[in-house]
């Protein structure tokens, strides 16, 4: 059956608690009414609307009461839930999806025939950058660096963040070479990070693997792109390297455009 009593009882907002409330209310009323009517129908007739008045009141404000505390509850238990889902799947840093996140929102788009190329961006010589400035601006880098890739990938794109200095993004219905151009115009995002939190000598880069998933399994086609990560960093960082493409073999790598 399409109604459960799980979805009757689930509060969701607010609006859904006072409906709910109100059904709840209207049904235990007209149950106690229907049966003090029953009952004074056989031991005392003349009593029956005086005590139907009565008893709609008394139960009307019983129920109010007890149905609004209830649902209260009820509700701030479906938010707080909600709330721990999220942080689930959210790396706090950055504010973007973590690892577990990104990935179950990737075999979602995968199950519903999304034809998705995987791409993961690793921060250029990031350990140097944290010994050498510190660990507050290796954070602040990270962070910036997340936000630039947030705010560059609009649905049905997306983007986490899937351990270190390292990225991942999600790119819905591009063919490789659109794939690579993307990837190019996100490496000149990063490369403008910067602000008072950041010293003036410090360029930040950022190398991209990018691999079409297809329909491949997820891991497989994230283990493509590791390697075109791979080829990336040794070919000098700051480069885009498709694992769809047909130049050495199999790898085309497409360096950032200088900026007009």
């Amino acid at each position: 059956m399409a109604f459960s009593l799980t979805e009757l009882t689930a509060i969701r907002s607010r609006r859904e608690m006072r409906a709910k409330v109100a059904f709840a209310t209207l049904g235990i009323v007209a149950a106690t009414d229907g049966a003090d009517a029953l009952i004074n129908l056989y031991t005392q007739p003349d009593r029956i609307w005086p005590s139907f008045v009565q008893t709609t009141l008394l139960a009307s404000a019983m129920s109010l009461l007890f149905l609004s505390l209830l649902a209260r509850a009820n509700l701030r238990l479906f938010e707080l839930k909600d709330r721990l889902e999220t942080l689930a799947v959210t790396d706090i840093q950055t504010g973007l999806l973590n690892r577990r996140g990104f990935f179950a929102l990737l075999d979602q788009a995968q199950a519903s025939g999304a034809d998705m190329t995987l791409g993961i961006v690793d921060i250029d010589h990031f350990k140097r950058i944290n010994d050498t400035y510190g660990h507050l601006v290796g954070d602040f880098v990270i962070a910036e660096v997340g936000r630039s890739l947030s705010e560059a990938l609009k649905a049905p794109h997306f983007v986490g963040r899937v351990g270190g200095e390292e990225f991942a993004i999600a790119l819905n219905g591009v063919t490789p070479i659109e794939a690579l151009h993307i990837s190019d115009r996100l490496r000149g995002r990063v490369s403008r990070v910067g602000g008072p939190q950041l010293p003036t000598n410090l360029s930040v880069t950022a190398s991209i693997g990018l691999a079409r998933i297809g329909e491949g399994e997820v891991m497989a086609s994230y283990a493509r792109a590791d390697r075109a990560l791979y080829e990336a960093k040794h070919d000098g960082r700051n480069v885009s390297v498709s694992a769809d493409l047909g130049k050495r073999p199999k790898v085309v790598l497409l360096p950032l455009q200088s900026q007009s």
